[in-house]
């Protein structure tokens, strides 16, 4: 699938999904508040737009998991190419219909010249995966990765700290949780060589997670740490990382 390399469109992407919601598109009149696909357009856009290292290298750093992974993606996070709210991938590309396809659909991609990372992002208040979502996303990451060479990378971002909400399975570590349907998600997957086991093995290489109020948190003391001496484009960094303390305290 292709991949657009910038967030130009970011808005035309959000009122893109949103025109499939049909009759449940009235839960949208307040502005989205609470919608996860808003918040994410919200605060991921300013982030892009934010210095990379002062904001969203900091937030790489004081995610969890996945280390290694994720010190390699903030020494490269200059070079990002970050797009928001990306088109379905399918692990079944040869499907006659969408439906069949194993759709996966990332909230972001972020790519960097050794790294592949799969966004998700869950809404502040209660939510839930659905049963093999985190499998599928996993698949995805890893097929990515393999055929761009890079480092895979599942970034989850999420109202509270881990167990994560399960559909049908109760709250679940997130690794346990691809666990649960990786085989399953493997054996209808196509064009992979992978398995179950090996692919298990690198989970706690590539799985790593933060909250909102964590990326709150680092992008307001960032701020305040952060020596701008032109005051007009000190106050362009200002407006948007006050964007997004705004919208995370907005949407929860």
């Amino acid at each position: 699938m292709r991949i657009e390399k910038n967030n130009s469109r970011v808005l035309g992407r959000l009122l893109e999904e949103l025109s499939w919601m049909g009759q449940t598109i009235k839960e949208y009149r307040q502005g989205g508040k609470g919608f996860e696909n808003v918040l994410t357009a919200e605060v991921f856009q300013a982030l892009d737009f934010l210095p990379r290292q002062a904001f969203l290298g900091a937030i790489v750093k004081a995610s969890h998991g996945a280390l290694e992974a994720r010190i390699q993606l903030q020494q490269e996070i200059e070079e990002a190419k970050f797009t928001l709210l990306p088109s379905n991938f399918y692990l079944i590309p040869s499907a006659s219909l969408h439906r069949n396809g194993l759709a996966v659909q990332p909230d972001g991609i972020i790519q960097t010249p050794s790294t592949f990372v799969v966004l998700e992002a869950k809404r502040i208040k209660r939510s839930y995966f659905q049963a093999e979502q985190l499998a599928r996303e996993f698949v995805l990451v890893m097929k990515e990765a393999y055929e761009k060479n890079s480092q895979p990378i599942l970034w989850l971002i999420l109202g509270s700290e881990p167990p994560v909400l399960i559909r049908g399975h109760g709250r679940q570590n997130p690794i346990d949780a691809i666990e649960f349907h990786l085989e399953s998600v493997l054996e209808r997957s196509e064009n992979h060589t992978f398995e179950k086991s090996k692919l298990l093995q690198e989970a706690h290489k590539v799985v790593c997670w933060t909250t909102w109020q964590t990326i709150s948190t680092v992008v307001s003391e960032q701020l305040s740490n952060l020596y701008v001496p032109d005051k007009s484009i000190k106050n362009c960094v200002e407006r948007l990382a006050n964007s997004i303390s705004q919208s995370i305290t907005w949407h929860s």
